[in-house]
């Protein structure tokens, strides 16, 4: 561009470049004086990228006060927008304000400049929206002049509140700098002129101390001390009249701020009288404004209006530069934080969560860590490379959501987690109808930022559009966020917003597969409702979710589950799980399902394998963890199942489901007392009755105690009431045509515990009767 001309203007010197334009010295030889010329990005200036420029310039040209740049004139060269405007030689204040802040007098005579710049933008009409310390620029001569109106824009009276970001960077998009944001705006409020006043309060609390007054170490941390957490303490030397504005300013609530700038300058200027500069105070403001007359940096005052993009977080202070990514090939989506300030809605920030796990999981070279683990997380006060060692991963995003009728506002931030640098960060908008639109846009993002290549298939996927009902989503969302607690009332409770979600939208595949889970959930982990009363419907559920969805990974593993369980058909459900296992390399559930069929097989290398791999997918979880132990349990490797069952009791001592492998293991190795103290749903009463058995009368006397719990349904729980279970105690005692009729009823009710019938080690001792050969045959299982 040097050299050449725009309209009357000679192109000089680039003075700066932003996300959509740059900006340039150049002269105006008709005048004889230098400006500055902002020029549109060729490839942004398409007509909805020369509409923003034209009306930015339509902003500028209503205002006309000393304290605001002056437009000269706008035109368009060879599809190129440009607009000329005032040249400044100056400093921003964030280069000026020092580490300790200002001098009171200094930040009340700035602050009345800056309140009467604002004051005659908010009489024509026009709100500013991204006031901060880079945004106003004093020039060597001291006078304050207000940048970047490329964000404002005109305040219409009687104007609805909204959360669409309505603006200038385009569609869907939140704009502005978060730590000067008003609260309203992060939740979701139009910005108006109190959120500029909010701003005002911001930037003089920023002169009086050298920093902003609410920090913190993401933007989520940030977001949420601005919405619940008071600003930081001002210095000692701020009279009180002085801190009693800010406070003012920086009221959470607008309808208690100012109601206008002009009361702002009129309680500013009462201050002056006060503040009288001494000798030692000018001198130190001296140092901070280091103008050497000729020799001034020049500085355009539209070199900081070039910002016609939304805010890129990656480039705010304490957030990191412009950083690229290494090798990024490992993720943690930790839980959004719900900004909503409402608990009832912690569902919705989990749900979103989940499904940007979901949109980035399928990614076969990308592994990213389930919901489980990841959920372990939430509210932690761990630091980002902690909390990456413990997970296995390179990278961490991490963010907020914001729900606000049928409008969703998602931050994510992207951190590689070995330095803790962030390196990318966006804010997000949509009409929760596209939802999925807004997740599956930022996962594409965030496998550009990490320079991951995606497949054909991959990107299609990403950039598909789909709607959804938001009713029905918020159901489906609701059942999720229940089912999540694998407890009978959570389960239940999960299976009716199912139908609900189901009841408004027919064709919702994945609340089908919900329902399918959750009745296996309550037959095989919660052990409340029979598998021959869960099993059908499980089945029904499955077989309607994938002739929705074909494509859809949850309907295929959740039929593999059923033809696993139901129908006990070993080939019809490998092949679906390895269906869903193709379609999302990264879904838990798929995972689960596959190591379950491999264990029953005999398959026990795969099986571990396959359990391995699990829970490098999801670390903490314990069904994982647990489910490894009962793989090398089956594979009778009980040295392996017993440290594995420690390191899943690392995860939680409490964790029934593992002591109850712990158990089987000491059963096996004969040591029934180190079993009995594995056993806590015995209660110390029934578990001291089974050791005083097992003293008087050895393994049959504790088999004996075993079996007389099972026949006492007061206190049989619902493992003892299982006909597979009684097999097994009468195998320990010996009584072989009893274990094969409680088999023999275990096949007809289908029960789920059977189906490992053939490498199970509590049934060893029936091995060499031909009974249960037959059994295996009768099962499907190969031989």
């Amino acid at each position: 561009m040097i050299g050449t001309t725009l309209g009357p203007f000679r192109v000089v010197a680039l003075l700066g470049s932003g996300g959509m334009g740059q900006v340039y010295r150049a002269r105006d030889d008709r005048l004889g004086r230098d400006v500055a010329v902002k020029v549109l990005a060729p490839e942004a200036g398409d007509a909805a990228g020369l509409d923003r420029l034209l009306r930015e310039a339509r902003m500028a040209s209503a205002l006309n006060h000393p304290n605001i740049c002056t437009l000269y004139e706008v035109g368009e060269e060879a599809g190129r927008g440009y607009i000329a405007m005032e040249l400044a030689e100056g400093k921003s204040l964030r280069d000026l304000v020092p580490p300790g802040g200002m001098a009171p007098a200094e930040v009340v005579r700035l602050g009345v400049q800056i309140a009467d710049a604002l004051s005659h933008a908010h009489e024509q009409g026009v709100i500013h929206r991204d006031l901060k310390t880079a945004n106003v620029m004093v020039t060597p001569a001291g006078r304050v002049k207000v940048l970047d109106f490329g964000l404002a824009r005109r305040e219409l009276r009687n104007e609805p509140v909204s959360l669409s970001a309505d603006t200038l960077a385009g569609p869907g998009l939140v704009v502005g700098t978060p730590q000067y944001m008003a609260p309203e705006v992060l939740l979701g409020s139009r910005a108006d002129a109190r959120s500029d006043l909010w701003a005002l309060g911001i930037v003089l609390h920023e002169l009086c101390s050298g920093a902003v007054p609410f920090q913190g170490p993401s933007v989520v941390a940030l977001c949420d001390a601005i919405l619940h957490q008071p600003p930081a303490p001002l210095p000692k030397r701020v009279s009180p009249a002085l801190r009693a504005v800010i406070e003012r300013l920086l009221e959470k609530d607008p309808e208690r701020r100012y109601r206008t700038v002009g009361e702002v300058c009129a309680a500013l200027e009462a201050l002056r009288p006060q503040m009288t500069l001494a000798p030692t105070q000018a001198t130190r403001r001296r140092r901070w404004l280091p103008w050497t007359g000729a020799g001034a940096a020049a500085i355009a005052i539209a070199w900081l209006l070039v910002r016609l993009a939304p805010f890129d977080l990656a480039r705010l202070p304490g957030l990191g530069g412009a950083a690229q990514a290494g090798a990024i090939r490992s993720l943690a989506v930790l839980p959004l934080a719900n900004l909503s300030g409402d608990p009832s809605q912690e569902f919705f920030a989990d749900g979103m969560t989940e499904e940007l796990i979901t949109q980035l999981a399928p990614i076969d070279s990308l592994k990213v860590i389930s919901r489980t683990s990841v959920m372990q997380y939430k509210g932690t006060k761990k630091t980002i490379p902690q909390i990456a060692r413990e997970l296995g991963v390179g990278g961490i995003v991490e963010g907020s959501v914001m729900r606000s009728g049928d409008r969703v506002r998602i931050i994510a931030q992207l951190i590689e987690a070995a330095s803790d640098r962030h390196l990318w960060a966006q804010s997000y908008e949509r009409d929760l109808k596209d939802v999925l639109a807004l997740q599956r846009e930022v996962a594409r993002d965030i496998t550009a930022h990490i320079r991951l290549s995606l497949s054909p298939a991959q990107s299609q996927r990403l950039t598909t559009r789909a709607e959804v009902d938001p009713e029905a989503y918020d159901l489906y969302l609701r059942g999720r966020y229940d089912w999540s607690t694998l407890s009978d009332a959570g389960v239940r409770r999960a299976i009716g917003y199912y139908q609900q979600a189901i009841a408004r939208n027919p064709r919702d595949a994945r609340s089908y597969a919900g329902i399918s889970d959750a009745y296996i959930v309550l037959a095989q982990v919660v052990g409340t409702m029979t598998f021959e009363e869960a099993l059908p419907r499980s089945k029904a559920a499955a077989e309607k979710a994938l002739a929705l969805d074909p494509g859809l990974a949850e309907a295929h593993a959740s039929m593999a589950a059923a033809l696993l369980w139901h129908d006990r058909d070993w080939a019809g459900a490998e092949k679906q799980v390895q269906q869903a296992l193709r379609l999302n390399p990264g879904y838990p559930g798929a995972h689960l399902i596959y190591n379950v069929l491999l264990r029953a097989t005999g398959r026990h290398e795969q099986s571990i394998a396959e359990a391995r791999r699990a829970i490098e997918l999801d670390p903490l979880s314990l069904i994982n963890n647990y489910d490894l132990a009962w793989s090398y349990y089956q594979a009778h490797q009980f040295d392996e199942a017993l440290a594995q069952v420690r390191r899943t009791l690392e995860i939680d001592p409490h964790f029934s489901m593992a002591l109850v492998v712990q158990a089987r293991i000491e059963e096996r190795l004969g040591r029934f007392a180190q079993a009995i103290q594995h056993q806590p749903s015995l209660g110390p009463e029934l578990a001291q009755r089974l050791l005083e058995a097992y003293r008087s009368g050895g393994a049959r006397g504790y088999w004996q105690a075993q079996l007389a719990l099972a026949r006492a349904p007061v206190v049989a729980g619902p493992m003892r009431r299982s006909q597979t279970w009684l097999a097994y105690v009468f195998a320990g005692l010996g009584q072989r045509d009893s274990a094969f009729a409680a088999l023999d009823r275990a096949f007809e009710q289908r029960e789920g515990d059977l189906l490992f019938c053939k490498e199970d080690p509590a049934l060893d001792p029936l091995r060499d009767d031909p009974r249960m050969a037959a059994l295996i045959r009768r099962m499907g299982l190969p031989s």
